[in-house]
């Protein structure tokens, strides 16, 4: 089937509505999804990427999600308590035995409804073994992003770690030079044929992938959506992670509306996720200019949009 041959679908407002439908009386935090959040890295240099943690895990706290664990190094948690005292900690030491932190990511996977492993997680020993270890274990929606992307293209064979089952439920989250990365492609060429690139590639690998863009592109090899909101004002610092904690919230979700099957699908979920966060930042836009827009306020504006929704 060549892409031409597909009529690339979108979703509204009234799909964002669908899943964010009204919370029973009866609803819980397990009910709500647990995201478990591997993200966030300490170069030993006093150099933290705890913002990317922070970002995504608030991000799927906004969205609904009933408990966010985020997974990252002891040097992190200070900043990270400060500013989302909500979440639920599990620390490594970044000397610690190998062994032993990859225990502990075991056990916080099996907690886990959802992983979103990758942002700011670093390319050190350390973050190639969590990683592998991820990969290996996982057995819940997979939302992979950046630094993880990133280890995956330098390293093939990581692939081979996720069965067939697993992936039908992992996501990939690239920006344009992630992609090119992966797939061997120059940057130039995955701009002018997004859509292509993300069909082409959920394809081969047996994924869902969320090609970033300005039209963001989403596919699972088969089917073709392209999301319509959003703005050049979220060509800034961590909006991805804000998108993957959107999205990661969203797939962790046991909630669903009218008992729908297509509310359950994994592809359809990462495609309202892409728009929600498009709204998002269109709301912050809005209210202050694309110039002026940062992630947290992307981050802010969510409970604003799903209110009016």
């Amino acid at each position: 089937m060549r892409v031409t041959d597909i009529t690339p679908l979108s979703v509204s407002r009234e799909d964002v509505k669908a899943l964010f439908c009204r919370l029973p009386r009866d609803a819980h935090k397990g009910m709500l999804g647990r995201v478990l959040v591997i993200c966030g890295s300490y170069d030993g240099n006093g150099i933290s990427m705890s913002g990317a943690a922070y970002f995504a895990a608030s991000a799927a706290y906004r969205c609904g999600a009933g408990i966010v664990e985020i997974f990252t190094p002891r040097k992190n948690y200070e900043a990270l308590a400060a500013n989302i005292p909500e979440a639920v900690f599990c620390l490594y030491e970044c000397k610690e035995r190998l062994s032993d932190i990859c225990d502990r990511v075991r056990e916080s996977i099996g907690r886990a409804d959802c992983v979103v492993i990758g942002c700011g997680l670093g390319r050190s020993d350390v973050a190639k073994e969590i990683l592998r270890t991820t990969l290996s274990d996982v057995s819940c929606p997979l939302v992979i992003d950046a630094d993880a992307l990133n280890m995956m293209a330098e390293d093939g064979s990581l692939w081979s770690l996720l069965s067939k089952k697993q992936r039908a439920r992992t996501v990939i989250t690239p920006h344009a030079g992630e992609m090119s990365r992966l797939c061997g492609k120059s940057v130039v060429d995955i701009l002018s044929e997004t859509p292509k690139t993300a069909l082409t590639y959920a394809a081969e690998k047996g994924i869902v992938c969320l090609l970033k863009h300005h039209n963001t592109s989403i596919s699972d090899g088969k089917t073709l959506y392209v999301n319509h909101s959003g703005n050049a004002g979220m060509a800034s610092g961590g909006m991805g992670d804000v998108l993957a904690g959107v999205t990661g919230a969203l797939l962790a979700r046991d909630i669903s509306a009218e008992g729908s099957t297509e509310h359950d699908d994994v592809l359809y979920r990462v495609a309202v996720a892409a728009y929600l966060h498009g709204l998002a930042g269109d709301g912050a836009a809005e209210r202050l200019g694309e110039y002026s827009i940062m992630a947290s306020d992307v981050v802010s504006e969510i409970p604003e949009i799903l209110k009016a929704l």
